[in-house]
């Protein structure tokens, strides 16, 4: 949704008297911690040694996570990667990280020696779509804990067996659905629970929309200008592919636009706004879901659809519409939850706007939805939430949700006679899985599909990947 520069300063000005009324007494002045994370999410003190990091693919997510650590928590100890491209810059992000300590971290093209390195702790799994059930069932039967990246495995299937492989071994599973760290998105949904303010919700719009053509420059229809089909670095033109599995070299560095190794439009941007939809509505799961997916623009050959529309049902008549596109940026990506009393919109994981449903021009609106019943502001602007009521408490809270979910595992990990889990374990990993899956399956049969209980239940063998072929 397009704004201009009032509307948008408006709408935040009414998110965050909101912010203000909604979340007001979450904490109690005085409190200390040596970061606000830990205090905002409820965990203690980390007196403890950093939990040693193995990490299992350095592409372009697996350094992101390299960049989020935070070094009192966790030190990376051994990464382990095939593509000497992505070797190199790794090299480069620890070094930032960790300073000359990282010229000592060791390097293991094989991931299993990896595993087989004592020193190592808890591993993320950065690898491609197909290979996250396999790394992260391997890391557990060699005793360690995992951070797995979204989506969580190609099936249903492989999701209940690494839920199950973690609590047969004792360890600990996070899924990389960041937004459950994220004070944005927890914030928004403190104002949901408000039900005055929204009122009642019937209908949330979630979009991911990408200009992957170069502003349809000519020959853009073969992929030169998608970020999914990156140029070959020289370092990479050897590497011996099939010893890996891969069926050419292409399949390896362009995974994502492969079916057999990756997921398409909704599992790598689309299961991220589906999870926050389940998020805004207090995790309901929902009830039924159709779609179309077209290639409808590029003629590379790739069998991956280049543009998704989805509807999911959920209970109480609420309608979620999802659409991913790769000719046109203009709207972004983001959310909009539309409630009888107010709409509000969150942008890019950055922003949050909040405005009032009323007749003229409710957009240009200020409305102070905390009146006078706050004396002290909770709120800065954008996503940065300022919790840090005590002197001494440091503002760490401008962020996306990285850094807060490994700094709680490694809190987990130090503490393990703890009765709390992560915010995003493996049974929420796998609710967000069955929700993403099944609407690639609802667009590939073409047909409205009702979502089973037992595709949700660990400890069931169904699977829909089982009842609905291709």
């Amino acid at each position: 949704m397009a704004l201009n520069s009032q509307q948008r300063q408006v709408g935040r000005d009414n998110y965050e008297a909101a912010v203000r009324l909604s979340r007001r007494q979450l904490l109690a002045a005085g409190a200390t911690v040596p970061t606000a994370a830990a205090m905002y999410w409820g965990y203690g003190n980390f007196k403890a040694d950093p939990v040693g990091v193995g990490v299992i693919g350095t592409g372009n997510q697996g350094r992101a996570l390299i960049r989020s650590i935070n070094p009192a928590y966790l030190k990376v100890t051994a990464f382990s990667e095939i593509r000497p491209s992505n070797q190199i810059r790794a090299r480069k992000d620890l070094a930032d990280k960790f300073g000359a300590d990282a010229a000592d971290i060791p390097l293991y093209e094989n991931y299993h020696d990896l595993l087989a390195d004592d020193r190592v702790e808890l591993v993320i799994v950065a690898l491609p779509l197909h290979l996250h059930a396999e790394a992260t069932i391997a890391a557990f039967e060699a005793g360690k804990h995992v951070l797995c990246e979204k989506l969580m495995a190609k099936t249903v299937t492989e999701c209940k067996e690494m839920v199950r492989a973690g609590e047969k071994h004792g360890k600990h599973l996070s899924v990389g659905h960041q937004r459950h760290y994220s004070y944005l998105y927890a914030n928004c949904h403190s104002i949901i629970e408000q039900g005055d303010i929204l009122g009642d919700i019937k209908h949330i719009r979630a979009y991911w929309h990408r200009n992957q053509t170069n502003m349809g420059a000519e020959g853009a229809e073969t992929g030169k200008f998608d970020s999914w089909r990156p140029p070959v670095p020289e370092q990479d033109q050897n590497i011996p592919y099939d010893e890996y599995g891969y069926e050419s070299l292409d399949e390896l560095i362009r995974w994502r636009l492969s079916n057999r190794t990756g997921g398409g439009l909704l599992v790598e941007l689309g299961s991220h706004q589906l999870d926050a939809i389940s998020i805004f509505l207090g995790k309901q799961l929902p009830v039924a879901v159709h779609g179309t997916g077209v290639t409808s623009f590029f003629t590379d050959g790739r069998d991956v659809d280049d543009h998704i529309f989805l509807t999911y049902e959920f209970p109480g008549d609420v309608v979620a519409t999802y659409s991913s596109i790769c000719t046109n940026m203009y709207d972004g990506y983001g959310e909009q939850v539309m409630g009888t009393r107010g709409t509000m919109i969150v942008d890019s994981e950055r922003d949050a706007f909040l405005f009032r449903e009323m007749r003229g021009a409710p957009r240009d609106t200020r409305i102070n939805w905390a009146e006078q019943r706050v004396s002290q502001p909770a709120v800065d602007t954008g996503s940065t939430a300022i919790w840090a009521l005590a002197p001494g408490v440091p503002d760490t809270l401008a962020s996306r949700g990285y850094r807060e979910q490994l700094e709680h595992l490694a809190w987990l990990i130090r503490n393990p006679g703890s009765d709390d889990r992560p915010r995003c374990d493996g049974k929420v990993g796998l609710d967000d899985a069955v929700v993403t899956l099944v609407g690639n399956l609802a667009m590939d049969t073409k047909q409205r599909i009702v979502f089973k209980p037992e595709w949700f239940d660990v400890d069931s063998d169904a699977a829909p990947e089982k009842e609905y072929t291709v």
